[in-house]
């Protein structure tokens, strides 16, 4: 059986298609998106219908997450008439709105990692000081959004990444997690360190789109193989890139 992790997909819904083509999924392969099927492309909703519809697992990014949380303030908003605090642009709105009952229950369900073997999947960063078996709401939220860290292993917010002592999680993170595998983070190509490997290649803003497929889950660096296809074209800018 092999597993078959793909990266940030955002929308792009004719590449995801190709992508699959290329690498053949077996009845017995374990396929998983890394997170963040939703926003920026042009095809979110059907996105999300395709991966149901073929049975594909994934773990919560940050958008699916906006939505989980927008959708639970709303349904406050109607019972109690208490404000919304989180507002959404026109094309947000419209992924929303278009989300079916089934779409909110797949999306709600997803986990916040995955542990499979010596393979762990989250969708952004974590710190050392987070143990994901015994971590609290709080800490397993961050692993959401972590990219860089201060020299106290403290994430930074998006707007003090830029500071002198900032480092990348990856540069601190000692394996104590397993071997873990992420997107969140826009890189050229597949970034591969001692314990991670990074896989979110930016198919949405115009680059490729991977997948990284594991024969070893025990040892996952023994044996693997990235697969890849281009994107169509730039659909979204890039609010955030880290260069290494």
């Amino acid at each position: 059986m092999r597993t078959i992790i793909y990266g940030d997909i955002h929308g792009c819904l004719e590449e995801f298609k190709e992508l699959r083509l290329k690498v053949n999924p077996l009845d017995s392969d374990q396929e998983i998106v890394i997170g963040d099927i939703l926003d920026r492309g042009p095809h979110s909703n059907e996105l999300l219908k395709y991966i149901r519809k073929n049975k594909i697992s994934s773990i919560l990014g940050n958008h699916e997450y906006k939505y989980i949380r927008y959708k639970k303030h709303q349904d406050n908003f109607i019972k109690h008439n208490v404000k919304n605090p989180i507002l959404l642009d026109d094309n947000k709105l419209n992924i929303f709105n278009n989300l079916s009952n089934e779409d909110f229950e797949y999306l709600q369900f997803l986990p916040l990692y995955l542990k499979i073997g010596n393979l762990t999947l989250i969708h952004a960063g974590i710190t050392n000081k987070i143990n994901l078996l015994d971590a609290n709401k709080k800490e397993l939220e961050n692993t959401l959004w972590i990219r860089m860290l201060d020299e106290n292993q403290n994430p930074l917010s998006l707007e003090k990444t830029n500071q002198i002592n900032a480092k990348f999680w990856t540069e601190y993170y000692d394996g104590s997690q397993g071997v873990i595998v992420y997107g969140h983070n826009v890189f050229d190509d597949v970034k591969v360190d001692k314990y991670s490997i990074g896989i979110d290649t930016g198919c949405v803003y115009g680059n490729k789109l991977t997948a990284l497929i594991l024969n070893d889950t025990e040892r996952p660096f023994s044996n693997y193989e990235i697969v890849q296809v281009e994107s169509k074209r730039k659909y979204s800018e890039s609010e955030y890139k880290t260069s290494f």
